[in-house]
């Protein structure tokens, strides 16, 4: 996604991504797309490295996909993985522009029956957003590197505005 697009497309997803931490009481939530490039940020994510935990979601979204076609089980619908202290919950969806991953981190103080039902909502109030209503074209070779800076460069300053 280019530069231009990832603002506006993080603009639009805030409030969502705000709703969906606050009513799962997940301790921190990101939406990236196939590629593991951040759309949205939200919660607390201190001891997290988001760009790693992003590219492994989009590796593990890769390898889910790759095995549900080579089994014939159609479309994964999420993955669970339960910690001694944390959970971790992965779920992709499509929009009607392209598909995205959620990754929902969270302990003690929610349920998997909690975040999936907010996600179920989530997924309802981002297939509203217009700025995801299309086909958004990825970057270049060229300015892939520009843009994952701009993303990251996004990311760090909303998590001095937390």
């Amino acid at each position: 996604m280019r530069k231009e697009d990832l603002n506006r497309v993080a603009a639009a997803l805030r409030d969502p991504m705000r709703s969906f931490v606050r009513e799962s009481r997940v301790r921190t939530a990101l939406l990236v797309n196939r590629s593991g490039q951040v759309l949205a940020h939200h919660g607390f994510g201190r001891g997290f490295d988001v760009t790693n935990v992003a590219a492994l979601a989009a590796a593990s979204h890769a390898s889910a996909h790759a095995l549900a076609e080579l089994t014939g089980a159609g479309q994964w619908m999420h993955l669970h993985h339960a910690g001694k202290e944390h959970q971790l919950f992965l779920a992709p969806f499509r929009t009607r522009g392209e598909q995205l991953v959620l990754v929902a981190i969270f302990d003690k103080e929610s349920t998997l029956g909690l975040v999936q039902l907010f996600f179920d909502r989530l997924t309802e109030a981002v297939a509203e957003i217009p700025e995801l209503g299309s086909d958004l074209p990825d970057s270049d070779v060229a300015g892939f590197e520009s843009d994952l800076e701009a993303g990251i460069e996004r990311l760090l300053s909303e998590d001095d505005t937390r």
